[in-house]
Protein backbone atom coordinates (compact mmCIF):
# COMPACT_ATOMS: atom_id res chain seq x y z
CA UNK A 1 0.00 0.00 0.00
CA UNK A 2 2.64 2.44 0.93
CA UNK A 3 4.49 1.75 -2.71
CA UNK A 4 1.36 2.46 -3.89
CA UNK A 5 0.87 5.76 -2.61
CA UNK A 6 3.99 6.55 -3.34
CA UNK A 7 3.94 6.14 -6.48
CA UNK A 8 0.37 8.21 -6.73
CA UNK A 9 1.97 10.80 -5.49
CA UNK A 10 4.63 10.89 -7.72
CA UNK A 11 2.39 10.74 -10.49
CA UNK A 12 0.50 13.88 -9.52
CA UNK A 13 3.77 15.87 -9.01
CA UNK A 14 4.91 14.93 -12.32
CA UNK A 15 1.62 16.31 -13.90
CA UNK A 16 1.46 19.71 -11.83
CA UNK A 17 5.54 20.02 -12.17
CA UNK A 18 5.17 19.59 -16.26
CA UNK A 19 2.45 22.06 -16.68
CA UNK A 20 4.09 24.45 -14.17
CA UNK A 21 7.37 24.49 -16.02
CA UNK A 22 5.60 24.92 -19.31
CA UNK A 23 4.48 27.97 -17.84
CA UNK A 24 7.50 28.94 -16.90
CA UNK A 25 8.57 28.24 -20.43
CA UNK A 26 6.04 30.17 -22.30
CA UNK A 27 5.26 33.50 -20.00
CA UNK A 28 8.39 33.48 -17.48
CA UNK A 29 6.77 32.66 -14.65
CA UNK A 30 5.52 29.72 -12.70
CA UNK A 31 1.45 31.18 -12.60
CA UNK A 32 -0.22 32.57 -15.39
CA UNK A 33 -4.42 32.18 -14.47
CA UNK A 34 -6.27 30.41 -17.05
CA UNK A 35 -3.28 28.89 -18.56
CA UNK A 36 -2.54 25.97 -15.55
CA UNK A 37 -6.45 25.90 -14.62
CA UNK A 38 -5.92 22.94 -16.55
CA UNK A 39 -4.36 21.18 -13.70
CA UNK A 40 -7.62 21.43 -11.83
CA UNK A 41 -9.01 19.46 -14.11
CA UNK A 42 -6.67 16.99 -15.36
CA UNK A 43 -5.15 15.85 -12.25
CA UNK A 44 -8.65 14.41 -10.70
CA UNK A 45 -9.14 12.75 -13.86
CA UNK A 46 -6.05 11.06 -14.30
CA UNK A 47 -6.44 9.47 -10.75
CA UNK A 48 -9.84 8.56 -11.32
CA UNK A 49 -8.99 6.89 -14.86
CA UNK A 50 -5.85 5.44 -13.01
CA UNK A 51 -7.23 3.68 -10.87
CA UNK A 52 -10.16 2.47 -12.66
CA UNK A 53 -7.74 1.31 -15.44
CA UNK A 54 -5.41 -0.70 -12.75
CA UNK A 55 -2.56 1.50 -12.88
CA UNK A 56 -1.78 1.12 -9.05
CA UNK A 57 -2.18 -2.56 -8.84
CA UNK A 58 0.34 -5.61 -8.33
CA UNK A 59 1.31 -6.58 -11.97
CA UNK A 60 1.44 -2.86 -13.16
CA UNK A 61 4.13 -2.29 -10.46
CA UNK A 62 6.15 -6.03 -11.45
CA UNK A 63 5.85 -5.17 -15.11
CA UNK A 64 7.00 -2.15 -16.84
CA UNK A 65 5.86 -2.65 -20.06
CA UNK A 66 2.33 -3.16 -18.22
CA UNK A 67 2.95 0.07 -15.86
CA UNK A 68 3.91 1.96 -18.90
CA UNK A 69 0.96 1.35 -21.24
CA UNK A 70 -1.92 1.92 -18.32
CA UNK A 71 0.34 5.44 -17.61
CA UNK A 72 -0.53 6.30 -21.16
CA UNK A 73 -4.12 5.58 -21.42
CA UNK A 74 -4.84 7.01 -18.17
CA UNK A 75 -2.87 9.98 -19.36
CA UNK A 76 -4.74 10.04 -23.04
CA UNK A 77 -8.04 9.98 -21.29
CA UNK A 78 -7.73 12.66 -18.87
CA UNK A 79 -6.34 14.82 -21.40
CA UNK A 80 -9.74 14.01 -23.24
CA UNK A 81 -11.86 14.79 -20.45
CA UNK A 82 -10.12 18.15 -19.98
CA UNK A 83 -10.57 18.80 -23.28
CA UNK A 84 -14.14 17.70 -23.12
CA UNK A 85 -14.77 19.99 -19.92
CA UNK A 86 -13.09 22.82 -21.41
CA UNK A 87 -15.19 22.56 -24.58
CA UNK A 88 -18.41 22.45 -23.21
CA UNK A 89 -17.84 25.51 -20.52
CA UNK A 90 -16.78 27.43 -24.02
CA UNK A 91 -13.46 28.26 -21.66
CA UNK A 92 -10.43 28.09 -23.73
CA UNK A 93 -10.01 31.12 -25.33
CA UNK A 94 -7.46 32.55 -22.72
CA UNK A 95 -5.71 29.25 -22.71
CA UNK A 96 -1.93 29.11 -24.50
CA UNK A 97 -2.49 25.55 -26.53
CA UNK A 98 1.33 25.87 -25.92
CA UNK A 99 0.91 25.50 -22.52
CA UNK A 100 -1.18 22.59 -22.94
CA UNK A 101 0.77 20.71 -25.75
CA UNK A 102 4.12 21.02 -24.04
CA UNK A 103 2.36 20.41 -20.29
CA UNK A 104 0.90 17.36 -21.47
CA UNK A 105 4.39 15.84 -23.71
CA UNK A 106 6.49 16.88 -20.92
CA UNK A 107 4.35 14.42 -18.38
CA UNK A 108 4.05 12.04 -20.71
CA UNK A 109 8.05 11.71 -21.11
CA UNK A 110 8.07 11.68 -17.11
CA UNK A 111 5.86 9.09 -15.98
CA UNK A 112 7.41 6.92 -18.69
CA UNK A 113 10.85 7.46 -16.87
CA UNK A 114 10.24 7.42 -13.30
CA UNK A 115 8.81 3.99 -13.96
CA UNK A 116 11.84 2.76 -14.93
CA UNK A 117 13.83 3.02 -11.20
CA UNK A 118 10.16 1.98 -9.93
CA UNK A 119 10.68 -1.54 -11.99
CA UNK A 120 13.96 -1.73 -10.99
CA UNK A 121 13.16 -0.95 -7.12
CA UNK A 122 10.36 -3.51 -6.66
CA UNK A 123 11.80 -6.48 -9.22
CA UNK A 124 15.50 -5.96 -8.75
CA UNK A 125 16.69 -4.46 -5.52
CA UNK A 126 14.95 -5.59 -2.66
CA UNK A 127 11.60 -7.41 -3.55
CA UNK A 128 11.61 -9.02 -0.36
CA UNK A 129 10.74 -5.47 1.67
CA UNK A 130 7.72 -5.34 -1.14
CA UNK A 131 6.42 -8.75 -0.96
CA UNK A 132 6.20 -10.06 2.59
CA UNK A 133 6.31 -13.48 2.43
CA UNK A 134 5.32 -16.43 4.65
CA UNK A 135 6.06 -20.34 4.63
CA UNK A 136 3.75 -22.13 6.78
CA UNK A 137 5.36 -25.25 7.65
CA UNK A 138 2.49 -28.12 8.96
CA UNK A 139 4.14 -31.79 10.28
CA UNK A 140 6.82 -31.85 7.42
CA UNK A 141 10.72 -31.02 7.77
CA UNK A 142 11.93 -27.26 7.71
CA UNK A 143 13.10 -26.19 4.09
CA UNK A 144 15.55 -23.75 2.92
CA UNK A 145 13.96 -20.44 2.96
CA UNK A 146 15.29 -17.62 1.86
CA UNK A 147 12.94 -14.59 1.45
CA UNK A 148 10.65 -16.05 3.44
CA UNK A 149 9.10 -15.49 7.31
CA UNK A 150 8.62 -19.17 8.77
CA UNK A 151 5.75 -20.15 11.06
CA UNK A 152 6.45 -24.06 11.76
CA UNK A 153 2.61 -25.17 13.27
CA UNK A 154 3.99 -27.53 15.89
CA UNK A 155 6.19 -25.27 17.28
CA UNK A 156 3.21 -22.88 17.98
CA UNK A 157 1.20 -25.46 18.98
CA UNK A 158 -1.57 -25.11 16.05
CA UNK A 159 -3.26 -27.28 13.88
CA UNK A 160 -5.68 -26.44 11.19
CA UNK A 161 -9.24 -27.25 12.09
CA UNK A 162 -11.65 -26.02 9.41
CA UNK A 163 -14.12 -27.34 11.63
CA UNK A 164 -12.98 -24.45 14.32
CA UNK A 165 -13.36 -21.09 14.16
CA UNK A 166 -11.84 -20.04 16.94
CA UNK A 167 -8.21 -21.85 15.69
CA UNK A 168 -9.06 -20.55 12.21
CA UNK A 169 -8.92 -16.92 13.28
CA UNK A 170 -6.15 -17.41 15.76
CA UNK A 171 -3.92 -18.20 12.42
CA UNK A 172 -5.47 -16.16 10.11
CA UNK A 173 -4.61 -13.20 13.00
CA UNK A 174 -0.77 -14.48 12.44
CA UNK A 175 -0.60 -14.52 8.93
CA UNK A 176 -2.88 -11.29 8.28
CA UNK A 177 0.09 -8.87 7.38
CA UNK A 178 1.68 -11.25 4.43
CA UNK A 179 1.11 -10.98 0.51
CA UNK A 180 2.09 -14.20 -0.22
CA UNK A 181 1.82 -17.58 1.81
CA UNK A 182 3.44 -21.01 1.29
CA UNK A 183 2.20 -23.90 2.68
CA UNK A 184 4.67 -26.88 3.15
CA UNK A 185 2.60 -29.93 4.14
CA UNK A 186 1.69 -33.78 3.80
CA UNK A 187 -0.22 -34.73 0.95
CA UNK A 188 -3.47 -35.88 2.73
CA UNK A 189 -4.02 -31.99 4.32
CA UNK A 190 -3.38 -30.16 1.01
CA UNK A 191 -7.12 -30.36 0.75
CA UNK A 192 -7.96 -28.24 3.79
CA UNK A 193 -4.94 -26.22 3.20
CA UNK A 194 -5.96 -25.17 -0.14
CA UNK A 195 -9.97 -24.64 1.38
CA UNK A 196 -8.05 -22.24 3.82
CA UNK A 197 -6.12 -19.78 1.78
CA UNK A 198 -9.28 -19.61 -0.70
CA UNK A 199 -10.96 -18.51 2.61
CA UNK A 200 -8.35 -15.72 3.54
CA UNK A 201 -8.29 -14.33 0.60
CA UNK A 202 -4.86 -14.38 0.30
CA UNK A 203 -2.37 -15.24 -2.53
CA UNK A 204 -1.61 -18.78 -1.32
CA UNK A 205 0.87 -21.67 -2.90
CA UNK A 206 1.32 -25.30 -1.77
CA UNK A 207 4.59 -26.50 -2.20
CA UNK A 208 4.45 -29.96 -3.97
CA UNK A 209 8.25 -31.58 -3.45
CA UNK A 210 7.09 -34.54 -5.74
CA UNK A 211 7.16 -31.84 -9.29
CA UNK A 212 10.76 -31.18 -8.30
CA UNK A 213 12.00 -33.93 -10.53
CA UNK A 214 9.82 -32.88 -13.81
CA UNK A 215 11.39 -29.20 -13.32
CA UNK A 216 14.20 -27.48 -15.67
CA UNK A 217 17.68 -26.96 -14.35
CA UNK A 218 16.75 -23.76 -13.98
CA UNK A 219 13.65 -23.37 -12.45
CA UNK A 220 15.43 -25.20 -9.52
CA UNK A 221 17.25 -22.78 -8.29
CA UNK A 222 13.76 -21.49 -6.58
CA UNK A 223 13.10 -22.60 -3.59
CA UNK A 224 8.88 -22.18 -4.67
CA UNK A 225 9.62 -23.17 -8.13
CA UNK A 226 7.71 -26.65 -7.21
CA UNK A 227 4.63 -25.26 -6.19
CA UNK A 228 1.13 -24.25 -7.49
CA UNK A 229 -1.37 -21.04 -6.40
CA UNK A 230 -4.26 -22.01 -4.97
CA UNK A 231 -5.65 -18.53 -4.02
CA UNK A 232 -5.91 -15.43 -6.34
CA UNK A 233 -5.60 -13.00 -3.62
CA UNK A 234 -8.23 -9.99 -2.49
CA UNK A 235 -9.43 -7.50 -4.67
CA UNK A 236 -7.12 -5.21 -6.20
CA UNK A 237 -6.37 -1.96 -5.07
CA UNK A 238 -9.00 -0.11 -7.32
CA UNK A 239 -11.65 -2.32 -6.48
CA UNK A 240 -10.92 -2.31 -2.37
CA UNK A 241 -10.52 1.72 -2.88
CA UNK A 242 -14.05 1.68 -4.88
CA UNK A 243 -15.65 -0.25 -2.51
CA UNK A 244 -14.75 1.25 0.15
CA UNK A 245 -15.05 4.89 -0.80
CA UNK A 246 -18.74 3.71 -1.36
CA UNK A 247 -18.87 2.13 1.87
CA UNK A 248 -18.15 5.18 3.28
CA UNK A 249 -20.03 7.88 1.46
CA UNK A 250 -23.22 5.56 1.69
CA UNK A 251 -22.98 4.75 4.95
CA UNK A 252 -22.60 8.76 6.56
CA UNK A 253 -25.65 9.46 4.25
CA UNK A 254 -27.65 6.49 5.32
CA UNK A 255 -27.00 7.50 9.05
CA UNK A 256 -27.70 11.46 8.53
CA UNK A 257 -31.26 9.99 7.47
CA UNK A 258 -31.85 7.59 9.66
CA UNK A 259 -30.41 9.37 13.19
CA UNK A 260 -33.75 10.33 14.27
CA UNK A 261 -35.24 6.81 13.88
CA UNK A 262 -32.13 5.33 15.60
CA UNK A 263 -33.00 7.79 18.27
CA UNK A 264 -36.54 6.74 18.39
CA UNK A 265 -35.99 3.30 18.44
CA UNK A 266 -33.34 3.45 21.41
CA UNK A 267 -35.63 5.41 23.57
CA UNK A 268 -38.50 2.65 22.90
CA UNK A 269 -36.17 -0.39 23.77
CA UNK A 270 -34.73 1.16 26.87
CA UNK A 271 -38.73 1.72 27.91
CA UNK A 272 -39.72 -1.53 26.76
CA UNK A 273 -37.75 -3.44 29.07
CA UNK A 274 -34.43 -3.73 30.73
CA UNK A 275 -30.91 -4.25 29.70
CA UNK A 276 -28.65 -2.66 26.96
CA UNK A 277 -30.02 -0.65 24.03
CA UNK A 278 -27.69 -2.83 21.26
CA UNK A 279 -26.96 -6.47 21.24
CA UNK A 280 -22.93 -7.55 20.42
CA UNK A 281 -22.68 -10.78 19.02
CA UNK A 282 -19.04 -12.32 17.58
CA UNK A 283 -19.82 -12.92 14.54
CA UNK A 284 -16.83 -15.09 11.59
CA UNK A 285 -15.74 -11.72 9.51
CA UNK A 286 -13.82 -11.44 6.47
CA UNK A 287 -10.39 -14.25 6.63
CA UNK A 288 -12.42 -16.00 9.00
CA UNK A 289 -11.34 -13.12 11.77
CA UNK A 290 -14.16 -12.57 14.02
CA UNK A 291 -15.35 -9.47 15.20
CA UNK A 292 -18.19 -7.74 17.49
CA UNK A 293 -21.50 -7.53 15.39
CA UNK A 294 -23.76 -4.43 16.67
CA UNK A 295 -27.48 -4.80 16.44
CA UNK A 296 -30.66 -3.38 18.21
CA UNK A 297 -31.47 -5.42 21.46
CA UNK A 298 -34.24 -7.09 19.97
CA UNK A 299 -34.70 -10.37 22.92
CA UNK A 300 -34.80 -9.90 26.44
CA UNK A 301 -31.69 -9.46 27.77
CA UNK A 302 -31.59 -12.15 30.26
CA UNK A 303 -32.50 -15.14 27.76
CA UNK A 304 -30.38 -13.71 24.68
CA UNK A 305 -28.48 -16.10 22.90
CA UNK A 306 -24.58 -14.87 22.59
CA UNK A 307 -23.54 -17.74 20.29
CA UNK A 308 -26.80 -17.62 18.07
CA UNK A 309 -27.18 -21.57 18.52
CA UNK A 310 -31.25 -21.25 18.22
CA UNK A 311 -32.56 -19.32 15.10
CA UNK A 312 -35.26 -16.92 16.60
CA UNK A 313 -38.43 -18.70 15.35
CA UNK A 314 -42.06 -17.25 14.72
CA UNK A 315 -43.33 -17.00 18.63
CA UNK A 316 -40.35 -16.44 19.82
CA UNK A 317 -41.20 -15.95 23.78
CA UNK A 318 -37.33 -14.49 24.10
CA UNK A 319 -38.23 -11.10 21.47
CA UNK A 320 -39.71 -8.43 23.27
CA UNK A 321 -42.36 -6.34 21.57
CA UNK A 322 -40.63 -3.92 20.22
CA UNK A 323 -38.17 -6.32 19.48
CA UNK A 324 -40.77 -8.27 17.39
CA UNK A 325 -41.40 -4.59 15.42
CA UNK A 326 -37.89 -3.58 14.51
CA UNK A 327 -36.88 -7.82 13.69
CA UNK A 328 -39.81 -7.57 10.96
CA UNK A 329 -39.28 -4.38 9.76
CA UNK A 330 -35.19 -4.83 9.75
CA UNK A 331 -34.31 -2.12 11.56
CA UNK A 332 -32.45 -3.89 14.15
CA UNK A 333 -29.97 -4.18 11.94
CA UNK A 334 -29.47 -0.55 11.42
CA UNK A 335 -26.47 -0.32 14.23
CA UNK A 336 -24.35 -2.25 11.64
CA UNK A 337 -23.73 1.04 9.92
CA UNK A 338 -21.01 1.60 12.72
CA UNK A 339 -19.26 -2.05 11.40
CA UNK A 340 -19.10 -0.83 8.17
CA UNK A 341 -17.57 2.80 9.30
CA UNK A 342 -15.05 0.58 11.32
CA UNK A 343 -14.18 -1.22 8.92
CA UNK A 344 -15.48 -4.73 10.23
CA UNK A 345 -18.45 -4.95 7.54
CA UNK A 346 -19.57 -3.85 3.57
CA UNK A 347 -22.92 -2.73 3.15
CA UNK A 348 -23.11 -4.99 0.68
CA UNK A 349 -21.58 -9.00 1.34
CA UNK A 350 -22.48 -12.43 2.54
CA UNK A 351 -24.26 -12.38 6.02
CA UNK A 352 -22.23 -12.45 8.60
CA UNK A 353 -22.85 -15.54 10.99
CA UNK A 354 -22.53 -15.93 14.92
CA UNK A 355 -20.28 -19.06 15.65
CA UNK A 356 -23.35 -21.71 16.78
CA UNK A 357 -25.26 -21.15 13.71
CA UNK A 358 -26.91 -24.05 12.54
CA UNK A 359 -28.38 -25.41 9.38
CA UNK A 360 -30.87 -28.43 10.88
CA UNK A 361 -28.97 -29.75 13.67
CA UNK A 362 -25.82 -29.16 11.91
CA UNK A 363 -23.22 -25.83 11.99
CA UNK A 364 -22.80 -24.42 9.20
CA UNK A 365 -19.38 -25.63 7.95
CA UNK A 366 -20.20 -29.19 9.11
CA UNK A 367 -23.11 -28.96 5.79
CA UNK A 368 -20.49 -28.02 3.38
CA UNK A 369 -16.98 -27.34 3.72
CA UNK A 370 -17.20 -24.44 0.85
CA UNK A 371 -18.86 -22.64 3.53
CA UNK A 372 -15.22 -20.75 4.48
CA UNK A 373 -14.92 -19.61 1.02
CA UNK A 374 -17.54 -16.74 1.75
CA UNK A 375 -15.36 -15.46 4.57
CA UNK A 376 -12.66 -14.16 1.47
CA UNK A 377 -15.21 -11.25 1.42
CA UNK A 378 -16.47 -8.70 3.84
CA UNK A 379 -19.42 -9.85 5.08
CA UNK A 380 -22.29 -6.71 4.35
CA UNK A 381 -25.59 -5.78 6.08
CA UNK A 382 -27.28 -7.28 2.79
CA UNK A 383 -26.22 -9.86 0.79
CA UNK A 384 -27.23 -11.44 -3.54
CA UNK A 385 -29.10 -14.19 -1.36
CA UNK A 386 -30.81 -12.22 0.77
CA UNK A 387 -32.32 -10.59 -1.95
CA UNK A 388 -33.25 -13.32 -3.33
CA UNK A 389 -34.87 -14.45 -0.38
CA UNK A 390 -33.20 -16.19 1.51
CA UNK A 391 -33.00 -14.75 4.95
CA UNK A 392 -33.95 -15.85 8.52
CA UNK A 393 -34.35 -19.15 10.21
CA UNK A 394 -32.11 -21.77 8.55
CA UNK A 395 -34.40 -24.54 9.00
CA UNK A 396 -33.35 -27.26 6.57
CA UNK A 397 -29.54 -28.02 5.23
CA UNK A 398 -30.39 -26.92 1.77
CA UNK A 399 -31.50 -23.45 3.66
CA UNK A 400 -27.77 -22.72 4.00
CA UNK A 401 -26.75 -24.39 0.62
CA UNK A 402 -28.91 -22.13 -1.27
CA UNK A 403 -27.36 -18.85 0.56
CA UNK A 404 -24.24 -19.99 0.04
CA UNK A 405 -24.55 -20.84 -3.45
CA UNK A 406 -25.68 -17.28 -3.86
CA UNK A 407 -22.68 -15.87 -1.66
CA UNK A 408 -20.38 -17.13 -3.86
CA UNK A 409 -21.73 -16.28 -7.02
CA UNK A 410 -21.46 -12.35 -5.43
CA UNK A 411 -17.70 -13.04 -4.58
CA UNK A 412 -16.57 -14.25 -7.86
CA UNK A 413 -18.79 -12.03 -9.54
CA UNK A 414 -18.23 -9.08 -7.51
CA UNK A 415 -18.57 -5.57 -8.95
CA UNK A 416 -19.56 -1.97 -7.78
CA UNK A 417 -22.53 -2.34 -10.04
CA UNK A 418 -23.67 -5.03 -8.39
CA UNK A 419 -22.92 -3.79 -4.62
CA UNK A 420 -25.45 -0.94 -6.26
CA UNK A 421 -28.16 -3.40 -7.34
CA UNK A 422 -28.74 -5.59 -4.47
CA UNK A 423 -28.68 -2.01 -2.67
CA UNK A 424 -31.44 -0.74 -4.10
CA UNK A 425 -33.11 -4.29 -4.36
CA UNK A 426 -32.72 -4.52 -0.74
CA UNK A 427 -35.72 -2.08 0.25
CA UNK A 428 -38.13 -3.98 -1.78
CA UNK A 429 -36.97 -6.95 0.69
CA UNK A 430 -37.09 -5.33 3.90
CA UNK A 431 -39.94 -6.35 5.28
CA UNK A 432 -39.96 -10.03 4.29
CA UNK A 433 -42.13 -12.88 5.91
CA UNK A 434 -39.36 -14.85 6.97
CA UNK A 435 -37.91 -11.66 9.33
CA UNK A 436 -39.23 -12.60 12.65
Amino acid sequence: MTVYAAQLMIDVFILVFSFLMSSLARVGHLSNGRNIDWITVLVPAFIVVAFYGRLYTLDSLQSYRLSARRACGALAWAVAITLLAFFFSKDTDPVSRFIFSSGCLLSLTLLLLVRIPIDIFVNRAIPEIFLKKLLVVDNVPARTTAGYDVVDMRELGLKLDIHDPVALHTFSSIVSDYDRILVDCRVEDREHWSLYLQAIGCIGYLLIPELQPVISDHARLAFDAASIRVSTGPLDLRSRAIKRSFDIAASVAILFLVAPLLILVAIAIKCDSPGPILFKQIRIGRSNRMFHVFKFRSMRHELADASGATSASRDDLRVTRIGRFIRASSIDELPQIFNVLRGDMSLVGPRPHALGSRAGDDLFWHVDARYWLRHSAKPGITGLAQIRGYRGATDTRNDLIERLRYDLEYVRNWSIMSDLRILLATFGVVIHRNAY
